[in-house]
């Protein structure tokens, strides 16, 4: 049994790029800096993938630092 983990990515998500991430089977959550269209989105929900959208590289950052 493959470890299940959260992808990280740094531009924006279409739909097909949704359906790649869905058929790995090991993804739990996806945080990208970037958006993620609504189909894409929609994908992502219907396959109980979390998602977070327009995080800032700040953010990555402060959270790797422990501030």
């Amino acid at each position: 049994m493959e470890e299940k983990y959260v992808e990280i990515k740094t531009r924006y998500l279409d739909s097909g790029d949704a359906k790649q991430i869905i058929e790995k089977g090991t993804i739990i959550g996806i945080v990208t800096t970037g958006k993620i269209s609504k189909p894409a989105k929609k994908l992502l929900d219907e396959a109980n993938i979390a998602w977070a959208e327009n995080v800032s590289r700040e953010d990555f950052i402060k959270s790797q630092t422990g501030e």
